[in-house]
Formats: structure tokens, sequence, C-alpha cells
């Protein structure tokens, strides 16, 4: 029987993820809400939360893994809330399962609250103060409350492809303080990419996963430390930006379990992933 990979939420990792399982010969299902923009020789599905008629049909896929990647649309509370715990709720409801081995969901560590540089893994206490990471444990919160077999994959920042956001940002001066020292976490988009790929793969091949993953990479640093890098990379001084806020909590993420389970990073630190990045 052949393989169907579903893909709800199908952006970029959605994207690359599904072309690797394509040339394998799997069918793969792309669900979004604007279609044309999937890859060639994706299975398109129109998916609107709020339209009965696309989740009636996302009923009628039987896949093999699910892999759900949701982003709203704006950064409010209530363009949270409407994705991953409105949404999220839609999609359970509506999702075949006759056939479902795994469903993979794309978290985050803005589930974390911990700001004061100290390590974090799957056990570490989530108490999110932000509207993001509380929506997102929420849907974790769901998942974890269905029947279906299901494992969160809780990313750092997200970095690579065609992004050089960070480095126009060194560019242009706009660089952390060293002081107060402040952590960072982060994961080369192609890692994330084969992160999912290596947990369906385990799936196959009858190996157990756990319910949960942190996905961040061997070297959580400092943010200055990430700035001041890039800054001698692209022949630039390192300039300060006293208006400065940090995107997230300081903290340090433990990769110990994602390693235990077999997976080997390509960027396994912020140095040869953003090499990568700028020689692209």
């Amino acid at each position: 029987m052949e393989k169907t990979l579903l893909l709800i939420g199908c952006g970029q990792l959605g994207s690359a993820l599904g072309q690797e399982f394509l040339t394998q010969g799997w069918r793969v299902v792309g669900a979004r809400r604007s279609v044309e923009k999937l890859p060639k020789g994706f299975e398109p599905l129109g998916l609107d939360f709020r339209d009965s008629t696309s989740l009636n049909a996302l009923s009628e896929i039987a896949a093999d893994y699910v892999v759900v990647t949701l982003t709203p649309g704006e950064r409010s509370a209530e363009a949270y809330k409407a994705v991953f715990e409105q949404g999220l709720a839609a999609i359970l409801r509506n999702l075949n399962a006759s056939r479902l081995k795994r469903l993979l969901f794309t978290s985050s560590t803005s589930v974390y609250h911990q700001n004061d540089g100290s390590v974090v893994d799957e056990n570490s206490v989530t108490e999110p103060t932000s509207f993001s990471g509380q929506s997102v444990l929420a849907a974790e919160k769901l998942l974890a409350e269905s029947a279906l077999p299901t494992t969160v994959v809780r990313y750092g920042g997200i970095y690579g492809g065609d992004s050089l956001r960070l480095a126009e940002r060194v560019r242009e001066g706009r660089c952390a303080p060293p002081e107060p020292e402040h952590f960072s976490n982060r994961i080369h988009r192609d890692d994330c990419v084969a992160v999912l790929k290596h947990f369906i793969e385990c799936v196959e091949a009858g190996k157990p996963l756990a319910d949960c993953y942190l996905a961040v990479d061997d070297n959580p640093a400092p943010i200055a430390e990430v700035h001041q890098w890039l800054a001698a990379q692209l022949g630039v001084s390192y300039e300060c930006d006293p208006g400065y806020r940090h995107m997230a909590g300081s903290k340090r993420g433990n990769n110990q379990r994602l390693k235990d389970s077999g997976f080997t990073f390509r960027y396994p630190d912020y140095q040869q992933g953003y090499a990568a990045v700028l020689e692209r």
C-alpha cells in the first residue's frame, strides 16, 4: 500500500520534508489555505479551520503520518489562540486516524518560562507568561489528551534558508549588548526538517519515540556572542543597540534526548550553521 504523508500548515518546513518523501515514492498531501504555493508533486488540500467543507475533506485522507506546523498570520493573542487552540482542536476532531502511525507537532521553546540562564529539557517545568507560549503549550496539552500517537518537537529559534535577518541586524549595528548575559537557542532549518524525517524513519523501523523532544543545537550561546561572531564574519564593527529587546527568555536547551534517539546534526553549532547561511 502506498504510504501517505499529510502535511498540515505546509510552509517551508513541511514543503522541504514532503519533497524528501516524494523522492521515495510516497503520496504527499499538502494542506494549507494557499495551495498554489505548494511544491510540484504535492496533492493539494485547501484547508481553512473556519470552513466545515475543507475540514470534511481533511477527514477523507487516511495518512500514515501527519506533520502539523502551524503559523499564525499575525503576532497577537487572538491569532495564536485561533490557530494553536481552536485550529488544532478542529484538526483533531476531523482527522482520519484509521492508518495513523504518528502525528508530529512542531512546538517551540516559548513554552519555557525560565529566564535565568538555567538548563531546560523535556522534563523542565513549563509556565509560560507570553501569550504565544501559553497557546503553544495549550496545543501540546490538546495532543496529550487525545488518543492519538503523538510526538511534540520543541524547536529553538529557526534560522537558515533564504533568511538573512540576523546578519542584516548586525550590519545595521543593532546588536545585543554583552551584559547582562542572555543565552539563546537555535537550530538550522535543514536540521529542523531532518529531525522530522528522522522521527518518521524511526517509527518505520519500529524504534520507539518519546512524546516530546527539545530540538536545539549543541551550543546554546549568549546572543551577544553570536552577534560578535557574525560581525567578524561580515567584516563590520560590533555595535550595540541601546534599545535591544530579547525575543525569548535566557535559558540553555539540553538536546540529549534527541541525540539519544540517533539523530546527528548537520549544523551542531551557530558557527557552522551561519557559515553555511552566509556562503549561500
